[in-house]
């Protein structure tokens, strides 16, 4: 079975936005780890680029990264990070 990986940028740029990464993200990866067929999911702030967080991901299959992305939806990060930009590429293999 193909895993799914999503690599890519979250983009927080205003102290709004930061506040929101900083409030909600830390339970956001617990929940996300957490998950049947996460294999990785990281979250980084680029240290040379305040607001710009790495995000990297990896799924067992294409039915947990769904699972996985209808949670996150659903969730309060889901519901206040809906403002923050993401510049994010899946693939699978």
């Amino acid at each position: 079975m193909p895993k799914v990986y999503l690599e890519g940028l979250l983009v927080a740029e205003t102290a709004a936005h930061h506040a929101i990464v900083d409030l909600y993200l830390e339970d956001h990866i617990l929940l996300t780890r957490a998950e049947p067929g996460c294999i990785k999911f990281e979250v980084t702030e680029d240290p040379k680029r305040r607001g710009y967080f790495h995000v990297s991901e990896e799924f067992e299959s294409e039915e947990d990264f769904e699972f996985h992305q209808q949670r996150s939806r659903d969730s309060e990060w889901g519901q206040v990070s809906a403002p923050l930009e993401r510049r994010f590429k899946k693939r699978v293999e």
